[in-house]
């Protein structure tokens, strides 16, 4: 009796992390983002064989999802909105926000994230029950 009460409340615990199925951004589409953000002098300083290429693209393979929650969770947990992250205008001025969220049109390398953080960052996009989680660096020596 005692590992069936256990048993199910372990899986209670676990069913939100079921629910919210996670994906990741398009891998095919991490050249053409890097190209609509890192214009001009970007091109150089994230150039195909930079160390900062091969992060950036690591970082964006490795460590961004996407998830999907009711909005009773979202709204529990009170995610940030991807609307308080100012846009990474650094290499290029004319980036714009997204009004409308498509997974597969999706650019996250356009926000200025704190990529270096340890802490696990959620934000919700705009007015949909997606989030966006940047799981954190993972140092190896």
């Amino acid at each position: 009796m005692k590992n069936i009460i256990t048993t199910a409340i372990f899986l209670l615990l676990l069913f939100p992390m079921v629910y919210a199925q996670s994906q990741q951004p398009p891998s095919q589409k991490f050249d053409q983002y890097k190209a609509e953000v890192f214009t001009g002098e970007g091109l150089t300083y994230f150039g195909p064989e930079t160390l900062n290429h091969r992060d950036l693209k690591k970082m964006y393979e490795e460590r961004i999802f996407f998830a999907t929650y009711d909005a009773a969770t979202i709204a529990a947990k009170g995610y940030a909105n991807l609307s308080s992250v100012p846009l990474f205008t650094v290499f290029n001025e004319t980036l714009e926000r997204d009004d409308v969220f498509d997974l597969s049109t999706f650019n996250p390398l356009k926000y200025y994230f704190d990529y270096h953080t340890k802490a696990t960052q959620i934000f919700v996009l705009g007015d949909t029950n997606t989030v966006m989680i940047i799981y954190p660096q993972t140092i190896t020596q």
